[in-house]
């Protein structure tokens, strides 16, 4: 018997809650000494299925400003990162990985990469799960 959506998107928003330390911590070596900024506004875009995700935790999808350039870095980057909670954000934001943080990752300690990975997984398997369930 499968889960139905609400219950769905709370497990996807509690993997997601504990898997943002891990990636900060790579987030953290990696993005201050960043001479591009990966975090541009058109990444930050909600698709239907980040709003549906939202819809059914019965949370209000962040609004973009339209008038903010695409190209331009992310209207939600503060001084330190993200001011969005990574469970909040866009899912292309929460799944990019850039050259230099992949890199990090490869070179790093390899059981802290391992356990981001098995992370990584079961939030896909989530979300994959969450796209087709009933509402």
């Amino acid at each position: 018997m499968s889960k139905n959506a609400p219950a769905i998107a709370q497990e996807l928003k509690r993997l997601l809650i504990e898997c943002s330390p891990l990636i900060e911590e790579y987030t953290s070596r990696v993005c201050p000494d960043c001479a591009e900024v990966c975090c541009k506004q058109r990444h930050g875009a909600f698709t239907e299925a980040d709003r549906a995700y939202l819809a059914v935790l019965g949370e209000e999808v962040p609004s973009h400003d339209p008038s903010w350039p695409l190209d331009n870095a992310c209207q939600f980057l503060g001084r330190t990162g993200c001011t969005k909670p990574r469970w909040q954000r866009a899912w292309r934001c929460t799944w990019f990985f850039c050259g230099p943080l992949l890199l990090e990752l490869s070179t790093g300690p390899q059981k802290q990469a391992r356990a981001l990975t098995a992370a990584l997984e079961q939030i896909m398997a989530c979300y994959d799960q969450l796209k087709g369930a009933k509402q």
